[in-house]
């Protein structure tokens, strides 16, 4: 099979934060452009987990018959005891027009309520995936989910993600439910339509009714 994963490297860095860039922006809601330094704050985040942060696991998808081109990136996060109260900083970056900053904020905002009541219990959690658009509808983007759903059985726990619309019926047919659907309004922000992120939830085999191991 010529799609592989294979973890992401130092050397990849730059690449995996632009094919990210490429097919989100710098938020998933709204797809906003890069503020003046988020590219540079998105590698820096990427080499201080990889050197420091042995439960996040950055994934690559590699065609080996075009000579390794990256063509999906992914990022599991693991936590085997729960997540506490570390869940990460809600602050948005600066040098944007007011609409974008307090979408930014509330999007954010949101992400930090749900790791945070996530966190209560151990499970793991799909913090990014993206594909190359012109490699999509080969696979690539399974491939990253089904090994985080491996990792979960093998350890007894829930698998968590939040998707856009997009994503959504790639996790359904995985075997993830809806829990919980929040919209944005995007014309408030400057932006037109309305867009979705729904929380959503794989239960592994080996767990028992309360969410824990059975």
């Amino acid at each position: 099979m010529p799609l592989v994963i294979r973890d992401v490297e130092h050397a990849d860095i730059t690449e995996c934060i632009g094919l990210r860039v490429a097919a989100l922006g710098s938020l998933v809601i709204g797809r906003l452009p890069p503020y003046l330094g988020y590219v540079d704050e998105a590698e820096a985040r990427v080499r201080r987990e990889l050197d420091g942060s042995p439960h996040v696991h950055h994934l690559k998808v590699v065609d080996t018959e075009k000579g390794e081109e990256i063509v999906a990136y992914g990022k599991w996060e693991v936590y085997e005891r729960g997540r506490g109260e570390d869940v990460g900083s809600a602050s948005v970056g600066g040098g944007e027009g007011e609409g974008f900053r307090e979408l930014r904020r509330l999007v954010r905002g949101w992400f930090h309520k749900r790791k945070k009541e996530m966190g209560k219990k151990p499970h793991i959690y799909l913090a990014l995936l993206v594909t190359a658009e012109k490699h999509r509808r080969r696979g690539a983007g399974r491939l990253l989910v089904k090994w985080g759903i491996e990792m979960a059985e093998q350890m007894g726990l829930p698998c968590y993600v939040h998707a856009s619309e997009q994503g959504r019926r790639l996790y359904g047919w995985c075997g993830f439910g809806d829990r919980e659907t929040v919209e944005f309004e995007l014309g408030q922000y400057g932006l037109e339509g309305v867009e979705r992120l729904t929380e959503m939830e794989r239960v592994s085999v080996g767990m028992g009714k309360d969410g824990g191991r059975s």
